[in-house]
């Protein structure tokens, strides 16, 4: 019924608690698939102790050449899955008991009016948290100033509403999955990219799990619109400059992968997001209002418009 996706990187630490909170669901037609990308700490050591336990429920793999990054890692463990439903996790989060029952009901609502044949994916709100698990934010959307009402191809390109951890997609949606990008920024924003395209994206405006920050993690949340946020993109352009080559290599994976299903407002749309990054300043800016590239702030829209 659910298949839920784990990444494991060196996640001893807090990889029991997670791994908890997803058996301990309300929803019990769960199956994990628990994936080492060749850790150095004790994590697989706690991988096989779970799928000795519940065999029946966790598969584990384990990995002899490290993907290279987390989004390489979903990738490849997307491309590889097979379930009416996948979940995605990442290895420090701690579900809420309803969340992939929550998740489930919202999917097959859409499911119902759009039909099942409808590539669907899901997500939820988070409650923002340190590494004692006390709430720093009980929204992410709010604490990130994110809408999860900007579902368009162009509002996708630029900024993704959609974090991993918080998803669920239908069979239809996965079979969109199996090709796997040469460059993306995120997993999570091939994901919103593809379900912009092809498909519905629909949301639970509740938040569902902790979402925990701490100094391990890959990426992290930090509080929107801030002038402590506006200095710090700011002194690292590089990064900023480095995640548009990225944006724009994904959309043109996109692309190439999907050409012959796309139509021609979305090729167009594609087009002229690539063509951006050759253009001069004024004509830039000028096709990102006309094109409807903007982020979902004034203060955001500006730094884009400095970086892009």
């Amino acid at each position: 019924m659910i298949t839920v996706l784990v990444a494991v990187y060196n996640g001893e630490k807090y990889l029991k608690e997670q791994l908890d909170s997803i058996l301990n669901q309300t929803c019990k037609e769960i199956n994990i698939i628990v994936s080492d990308d060749v850790s150095s700490d004790g994590s697989r050591a706690i991988i096989r102790s779970y799928a000795e336990k519940m065999p029946e429920r966790i598969v584990p793999v384990f990995r002899s050449e490290p993907s290279g990054s987390a989004e390489n890692h979903f990738l490849w463990l997307l491309s590889q899955a097979d379930d009416d439903y996948i979940m995605l996790s990442d290895q420090d989060d701690v579900w809420f008991p309803d969340k992939a029952e929550c998740l489930l009901a919202k999917i097959r609502e859409m499911e119902t009016d759009y039909g099942r044949d409808m590539p669907i994916l899901v997500h939820s709100d988070m409650e923002v948290v340190d590494e004692e698990l006390h709430v720093t934010a009980d929204s992410y959307f709010r604490y990130q100033k994110i809408s999860p009402e900007r579902n368009k191809l162009s509002q996708q390109l630029v900024q993704s509403n959609v974090t991993g951890g918080a998803v669920m997609i239908n069979r239809r949606m996965l079979a969109y999955l199996k090709q796997v990008p040469e460059v993306c920024l995120m997993h999570d924003s091939w994901m919103a990219l593809i379900a912009a395209s092809f498909g519905k994206i629909g949301w639970v405006e509740r938040p569902l799990y902790l979402y925990r920050q701490h100094g391990g993690n890959t990426l992290g949340a930090r509080r929107a619109d801030t002038l402590e946020e506006a200095g710090e993109r700011l002194r690292d352009g590089s990064r900023a400059r480095e995640n548009y080559r990225r944006m724009f290599g994904q959309a043109q994976c996109l692309l190439d992968l999907y050409e012959d299903l796309l139509d021609e407002t979305q090729k167009e749309t594609l087009r002229a997001f690539i063509r951006l990054k050759d253009q001069g300043r004024f004509i830039k800016i000028r096709n990102m209002v006309k094109y409807g590239f903007t982020k979902n702030s004034l203060k955001r829209t500006i730094g884009q418009m400095m970086f892009m």
